[in-house]
């Protein structure tokens, strides 16, 4: 089965780390109401009640806790006709709460205010020298953090910071090792951009940012294995199981880039430079600051080679044939300015070929489209989940 897809709204709550987090059963209550509300859009106390099969005197305490913290609001229209006591409609207060979330699409940075509902109401897009260091690099992100933190209105909180960055990040060490885009940046320490000393500052490589958005939007991939292969600037994977995202020590797993191949003039080189983006930048003579999605559409207009474009994507498919015999993923999502329908068709057709010998259902396979929605959500959903706990404890 092959499909495109654009990734519709996901929350901005991992509720189900979020309950498993929490012990207390009256905490639990308060999480699973905030979930029903939001999925619903608004919801009444009365339907509240009924779809949790709570006690009404717990569905009251815990809304009106979370009224008064300002995380829910009662809307002017009630949800009752006739006599009796009136009954209000409650949603989520979409602007109590704020992230600023950084992504990096090819050469260029995109700043954006995240809100409660996972609204980006403010986008600041940064383009992005080459030459670029850990210094230069971290003051473009606080520079940007004290523009943004202006913008963000008084009377709510502000959450924290995400980095969605490709290449190469140390969780333990809160390092950016390296990202090979960006030859000069070498070992960026978390530790300098505002926030970190506060707790505010939270890092993921966006790729595992770009699956955690799949699988909030689309909860039925969360059960089994789920694959996504970036193949771009870079070439990396990024995978989750029962919707767990696999991690390593280090930051090293997924770069599957530094793979090396044998070629047929019997020399070995990595995949990333005989299929990736740089590639093609150094054979057509293109400007080194193109974007992925203007590489795309070069592509798709026919100015690279189908012959030089076949032989790489053949290289991709034996690639993936490799990975689904060490994971086994149900679904591989494959992010690519060389991707189109037909080839995510002809991907199928061959995966399918090439498990055949080994008896196994060959993967769905789904093309994602460039957004950098998709990174800037991942990470707020990140910071949101990590910090929202304080603000559901129970106090009744």
């Amino acid at each position: 089965m092959n499909e495109r897809v654009n990734s519709k709204q996901a929350p901005m709550l991992d509720y189900d780390a979020l309950v498993q987090s929490n012990l207390r059963e009256k905490d639990r209550v308060k999480i699973f109401i905030l979930k029903y509300i939001q999925e619903e859009g608004n919801a009444s106390r009365k339907m509240v009640v009924e779809a949790l099969s709570m006690r009404p005197s717990t569905v009251s305490k815990s809304i009106l806790e979370m009224i008064e913290d300002g995380i829910l609001k009662e809307l002017p229209h009630k949800a009752n006709s006739g006599r009796g006591r009136p009954e209000w409609f409650l949603e989520l207060s979409k602007d109590r709460f704020w992230v600023i979330s950084f992504s990096i699409m090819s050469m260029t940075l995109i700043a954006s205010i995240v809100n409660f509902a996972g609204g980006i109401v403010e986008n600041v897009v940064v383009k992005l020298d080459r030459d670029l260091d850990a210094i230069a690099m971290t003051n473009t992100f606080n520079g940007l953090i004290k523009d943004l933190q202006r913008k963000v209105p008084s009377g709510t909180t502000l959450l924290g910071y995400g980095f969605a960055v490709p290449g190469l990040i140390d969780k333990q060490a809160n390092v950016w090792r390296m990202v090979s885009r960006f030859p000069k940046m070498k070992n960026l320490k978390f530790e300098q951009v505002f926030g970190f000393r506060e707790g505010n500052v939270f890092f993921e490589r966006n790729i595992d940012t770009i699956l955690k958005h799949c699988l909030l939007s689309q909860p039925a991939a969360q059960s089994g294995t789920a694959l996504l292969l970036h193949w771009g600037y870079g070439i990396a994977i990024s995978c989750s199981m029962e919707g767990n995202l696999i991690q390593s020590n280090g930051g090293l797993f997924g770069e599957i880039g530094h793979w090396t191949v044998n070629l047929e003039n019997e020399t070995t080189e990595t995949i990333e430079s005989i299929a990736a983006v740089p590639k093609l930048i150094k054979l057509y003579h293109w400007n080194d600051s193109l974007d992925e999605v203007s590489i795309q559409k070069s592509v798709e207009g026919g100015f690279v080679d189908s012959m030089e474009l076949q032989r790489i994507i053949n290289i991709i498919i034996r690639v993936l044939r490799n990975l689904h015999l060490s994971f086994f993923p149900d679904t591989i999502y494959i992010l690519s300015p060389f991707i189109d329908t037909q080839a995510i068709l002809h991907i199928t057709e061959e995966l399918t070929q090439l498990l055949k010998p080994f008896a196994i259902n060959s993967p769905k396979v789904v093309a994602l489209e460039y957004s950098s929605h998709s990174e800037s959500l991942g990470i707020a959903n990140t910071i949101f989940s990590r910090t929202i706990q304080p603000h559901l404890v129970a106090r009744w």
